[in-house]
């Protein structure tokens, strides 16, 4: 599923979501199919993000500097990216 996800592509959260902080990351209440979905601290970077509108490579450049990484953990970001879409958690964003 990742490879039909574009680098520059940009995501939104999608509307209706309810967002608590846990202890160790956020709880996602999605009421339109009653479900609870738990981001843990990484996960909760690339949900928020997307609320910035930021294409995926610009997400992973972001966790490369925060987390002091070698290189862009962009493959992580496309799969992190494709599991929240799946989820219905996220939306493809159009100008």
């Amino acid at each position: 599923m990742n490879d039909a996800i574009r680098d520059d592509q940009i995501f939104v959260p999608v509307e209706g979501l309810e967002v608590n902080e846990v202890p160790d990351g956020r709880v996602v209440y999605q009421a339109s199919r009653e479900r609870v979905h738990y981001l843990n601290p990484t996960a909760l970077v690339v949900f928020e993000l997307c609320s910035e509108k930021l294409p995926l490579d610009a997400i992973a450049a972001f966790l490369k500097d925060a987390y002091q990484l070698s290189a862009p953990p962009l493959d992580e970001v496309k799969a992190c990216a494709a599991s929240l879409l799946k989820e219905e958690l996220v939306r493809p964003w159009t100008p």
